[in-house]
């Protein structure tokens, strides 16, 4: 039902409802779920709403058993209009405590992050809230034009709308009076439209809206004036056209008209002896009172047959045409429904063979490509198992050697277990042998040297050895410390060449690629996004391509995290607008100033003036990034307002340039019919700075080329309304 709701338009909205009526809704709970999915997508795209009303009215009739009451039935169409009038009547309520709990929390929040943070999501909720109102509203109007809601409702809906009078309501009924003003405000229900209006005039005089609000209310009163005078000259035109007619009717036919006619009564004998009676003198005067009365009484009698049988005629005559109209049509209705059914088999049949023979065949090349990476896998991880067996094996050997190594009183009987030094140890311990004849005898002098001899032959096999057995464990430790530090750099590295190359023709497989990476903590979320903001920085031509690089990767998170890629990345352009080069600028100058060598001087202005160029070229690549962001709904107004606020009150040159950057790229998209008055204090403030003359001639000209295209699209856009 969803796909269906996706693509459903004019041109396969039979075909589509054929769909929908295939489907099992037998229960309340699927009907339920039924009419949540339509409601919810009525609501997302209003554009489309006379769509949705159609099919809810071609399943108006639809009824399930209800699960409480067995043996009752509840149809489609009660189950929807309860959810519409249940959503109108408590979204204003429920919106109003949401927003006042949401204003106390910003209100009792001290710090400034938290309190942005907060503010966001004030901002947000009023515009969903809006959105769905005003989704709602537009639905219900065009139920009401398919006659699912009558008269009634919508005059309580008005009602309620006059009665709340806040922005979000006095624009819900100005769509209201756009899309079904002229019928309501028929001869019978006029008198309480004009009370209607008479309210909103009052609203409109009072002036306690905002201005794109009254704007809205003041043209339904002119909608409404120009369709009256509309009304009333097409009445006058169809009056006079009615007199005129009758006027035609009433004259008679000249003398030269009737001179033929009257010829044969002074001819004819029989003819001579009948008596005239001239046009001009009415009839009455000249018929005798009971003839007149006789006449009178027949005229009126045949009058009388003549209308009842005419009357009779032209009913008989419409039942039958209606009748046969009906027939057939209900005749195309019935071959109508035949074609569908046979068209919708005949591609049910194809669809199903299709995809029955498609997903044969892509499971049996899933098969063989998992086969295939398995059977790799496994070898490779069992030759990988085989060398880490081993490297263990001869570790926990050497750590057991290492620890016997105190304890052992002899030196022979230890070494023999070492087969690195078996061959050097027989020779020693032959000399030991024959020295051990002589033992006694000898002379401690000669007890030295043969010490000496057996620690020159041993040492340099126990020694090395240990250290070589005792370094290997330790670069073995090393290297799985910074195993993990290498596959991040790796990513780093990999997410760095993506950004490089990345281009809109291959911006759908590069970002495959991204997906695949794993991200799985703040600090390798962290490093992305400052892999980003760094290519942003280095090329600013590319700012859109890595704008929709973060709008694929805005819902990205961390498990465990309450933060998530968005705000972080937020937080970065924050970071990177807000960054304060003064003190670092001043430091250049003082600098500069205290040094007496011409060449030094020259080399720290050269420095100073580098510093100011790069500071000036993050300002703008990071201005142009945060528009791009805007663009895509990652950045609300709120933010941007922010920044037009901060770039004027700085007021420097650097700040003036970024403030008309920001204005050239979605100048357009901020001056909406609510966002106006708050543009117009800013444009405001650019002429005053303008006219002070206090910046360079090259930003005076930017701040000019700002005002006149501002003043070109209010021109442009007043044209388009007249």
């Amino acid at each position: 039902m969803d796909n269906i709701l996706d693509r459903v338009n004019q041109n396969n909205f039979q075909q589509s409802m054929l769909a929908i009526t295939e489907f099992t809704i037998n229960t309340e709970a699927r009907l339920k779920g039924i009419i949540h999915l339509i409601y919810e997508r009525a609501l997302a795209h209003p554009t489309r709403s006379v769509t949705y009303a159609n099919i809810c009215r071609c399943l108006m009739g639809l009824r399930v058993p209800t699960a409480a009451k067995p043996g009752v039935t509840v149809n489609f169409r009660t189950l929807f209009l309860n959810r519409v009038q249940a959503n109108f009547e408590n979204m204003a309520r429920n919106s109003c405590e949401i927003f006042r709990q949401k204003q106390e929390m910003v209100d009792a929040i001290t710090k400034e992050e938290e309190r942005q943070r907060v503010w966001e999501e004030l901002e947000e909720a009023k515009t969903e809230e809006r959105r769905q109102s005003l989704g709602n509203i537009k639905l219900m109007c065009e139920l009401f034009k398919l006659k699912m809601l009558t008269e009634h409702v919508m005059h309580d809906v008005i009602v309620q709308l006059l009665k709340n009078q806040d922005d979000n309501s006095l624009e819900g009924l100005c769509t209201l009076l756009y899309t079904i003003g002229k019928d309501l405000d028929f001869k019978k229900a006029r008198p309480r439209m004009d009370q209607y209006y008479n309210m909103i005039v009052k609203i409109v005089k009072n002036r306690t809206t905002s201005p794109r609000i009254t704007s809205m209310l003041q043209d339904v009163l002119d909608l409404r004036k120009k369709e009256t005078a509309q009304l009333g000259e097409l009445v006058e035109k169809m009056e006079k056209t009615g007199l005129q007619a009758d006027n035609d009717a009433e004259k008679h036919t000249g003398p030269g008209d009737t001179e033929p006619v009257l010829r044969p009564h002074y001819k004819s004998l029989a003819m001579k002896n009948q008596k005239l009676i001239s046009t001009s003198i009415p009839l009455q005067e000249n018929t005798c009172a009971h003839h007149d009365d006789k006449l009178k009484a027949e005229d009126s009698a045949a009058a009388w047959g003549a209308t009842k049988k005419k009357k009779v005629n032209v009913q008989l005559k419409t039942c039958q045409q209606i009748i046969q109209e009906r027939e057939e049509e209900l005749q195309k209705l019935r071959q109508e429904v035949e074609s569908l059914k046979c068209l919708s088999q005949a591609t049910i049949e194809d669809s199903e063979r299709f995809f029955t023979k498609l997903i044969e065949t892509r499971c049996s090349e899933v098969r063989a490509v998992i086969q295939a990476k398995e059977k790799e896998m496994v070898s490779e991880a069992e030759g990988l198992l085989q060398t880490l067996e081993q490297e263990l094996d001869e570790l926990k050997r050497t750590e057991t050697e290492g620890r016997q190594l105190p304890h052992i009183d002899v030196y022979p009987h230890f070494l023999q277990k070492l087969p690195s030094i078996t061959e050097a140890f027989d020779e020693v311990r032959t000399c030991a042998s024959e020295m051990q004849q002589q033992f006694e005898d000898s002379s401690k002098l000669q007890f030295v040297e043969f010490s000496k001899s057996v620690e020159e032959s041993l040492g340099p096999y126990t020694i090395s050895s240990l250290s070589t057995s005792r370094q290997a464990v330790e670069e073995k430790d090393l290297d799985l410390v910074e195993l993990e530090t290498v596959k991040t750099e790796e990513m780093y590295e990999q997410m760095d060449n993506i950004l490089t190359s990345l281009t809109p023709k291959n911006f759908h497989q590069s970002m495959k690629v991204v997906s695949a990476f794993t991200i799985d903590t703040e600090d390798k979320l962290q490093g992305i996004i400052d892999s980003i903001y760094e290519r942003v920085i280095l090329n600013p031509t590319s700012a859109e391509v890595y704008a929709k690089v973060c709008n694929q990767l805005k819902g990205l998170k961390i498990p465990g995290v309450t933060v998530n890629f968005r705000k972080l990345l937020l937080n970065q352009c924050q970071k990177g607008f807000e960054k304060d080069n003064r003190k670092i600028l001043k430091e250049k100058q003082r600098e500069l100033d205290t040094t007496t060598e011409e060449e030094d001087r020259q080399r720290l202005r050269e420095e100073l003036e580098e510093a100011k160029a790069e500071g000036q070229r993050e300002l703008l690549c990071n201005i142009t990034f945060i528009c791009h962001l805007f663009k895509l709904k990652m950045m609300t107004e709120g933010l941007i307002d922010y920044c037009i606020v901060k770039l004027i009150k700085d007021g420097d040159d650097d700040s003036l340039e970024g403030l008309c950057t920001i204005l050239f790229t979605i100048g357009k998209d901020l001056d909406s019919e609510k966002n106006q008055p708050r543009m117009d204090e800013h444009y405001t403030q650019i002429n005053l700075i303008q006219e002070r003359r206090r910046t360079s001639p090259r930003i005076r000209y930017m701040l000019q080329d700002v005002l006149d295209r501002r003043t070109l699209h209010l021109y442009k856009g007043q044209k388009e309304d007249h």
